[in-house]
């Protein structure tokens, strides 16, 4: 029988109803770590597992909890830590979390999950997050003990700080359209101090001790009967001023995007020098260009995340699907009304510009 989906007011409700979760097993020194996943996720989890344990520390004792928006196999991924005592894991029950809430491009209800941190996790002293489709090059136990002094959160800038053509591009969604960095400033009206520091959700640490819960908890309410753009990392950009947040080095939280771009298409030249320099060696590698679909086989860290992925039992799964999931059946598979528009964006234009400037060239 199919379940019946919450409103956007009872989902609210049931997410306020959350019960903390134990803390009693965690002993001092012990990293916590949570991710969440879905059953479309659930392969991609299983690289950033993997890829985890292999880095670990094994004279540390890690806690991890998924946050389950109805993984198929747990099994599956309970096999991955037979082998390493020093690993615990706990699944938590999403499924009927965050009904109704904007959902769109590749993004689920499944990225707001790690908004239920503040009423999970709220008696644990910290928590590290992280996106279930990473690939983690160093011990993250290194990441949960970063020197966060009182700041209450910290995270790695989002591409909108460094990246021209991401700040240039013509967003639209039901609240805004427009240029993505004016989203930005007249939307979310972040001043430019703020804009500096907007973070990206996918690697995050929570300095628990120092958040006033009761007080985050009262905004998250207001915030979460809007939609967003950018979805649940809007929301957390919102929730933390300028000064509770702590910006973390590029290592760690490494888009795979960054390093095919130009030299001329960098605002900072510190990103500049993390991505073309080769100066910056990754901790964490964040698959901004999805490894699964084909168009982006011959990106950055992508030949890596296939290696990994031919240990696992998805494996074959996931060919398949790239396979079925090329860009001409996703765009066939598009309304009239859908096709239309995304023929006529502005995105697409510039592409179109841009092969007919490339024929110009050619022949002259």
């Amino acid at each position: 029988m199919r379940r019946k989906k919450k409103n956007r007011e009872e989902t609210l409700e049931a997410l306020f109803g959350l019960e903390p979760l134990s803390y009693k097993s965690i002993k001092k020194g012990d990293v916590v770590v949570v991710l969440s996943s879905d059953v479309v996720y659930e392969p991609h989890l299983w690289v950033t597992l993997m890829t985890m344990v292999e880095s670990a520390d094994k004279a540390r004792n890690y806690h991890l909890y998924i946050l389950d928006g109805g993984i198929r196999e747990r099994s599956v991924i309970k096999d991955i830590f037979k082998r390493y005592e020093n690993f615990k894991i706990e699944f938590v029950d999403m499924i009927a979390q965050f009904d109704g809430f904007f959902e769109s491009r590749s993004i689920s209800k499944a990225a707001y999950y790690r908004l239920a941190i503040f009423f999970l996790f709220e008696n644990f002293n910290r928590v590290v997050y992280l996106d279930a489709d990473s690939y983690i090059l160093s011990d993250i136990a290194e990441l949960f003990d970063v020197n966060m002094g009182d700041k209450q959160i910290a995270g790695v800038r989002d591409s909108i700080n460094y990246e021209i053509p991401w700040r240039e591009k013509r967003i639209k969604y039901s609240e805004y359209s427009g240029k993505a960095v004016n989203y930005f400033t007249n939307c979310l009206l972040l001043t430019p101090e703020r804009l500096a520091k907007y973070f990206s959700s996918g690697v995050l640490v929570f300095n628990m001790e120092q958040i006033d819960f009761d007080g985050k908890k009262k905004d998250l309410r207001r915030l979460l009967l809007r939609d967003y753009y950018c979805h649940d990392q809007d929301i957390l950009n919102l929730l933390f001023d300028e000064n509770q947040i702590c910006l973390l080095g590029r290592e760690w939280n490494y888009f795979n995007s960054g390093s095919i771009l130009r030299e001329e298409d960098f605002l900072l030249e510190e990103e500049r020098e993390n991505y073309l320099g080769s100066k910056l060696k990754p901790k964490i590698v964040s698959y901004v260009l999805k490894p699964w679909l084909k168009e982006n086989l011959d990106k950055p860290y992508v030949k890596e995340y296939w290696t990994k992925l031919e240990q696992s039992p998805y494996y074959q799964e996931v060919q398949r699907s790239m396979k079925r999931n090329t860009k001409l059946k996703r765009f066939l598979k598009l309304s009239i009304k859908e096709k239309i528009s995304f023929l006529t964006s502005e995105e697409a234009l510039q592409k179109y510009r841009s092969i007919l400037n490339k024929q110009i060239d050619k022949k002259s």
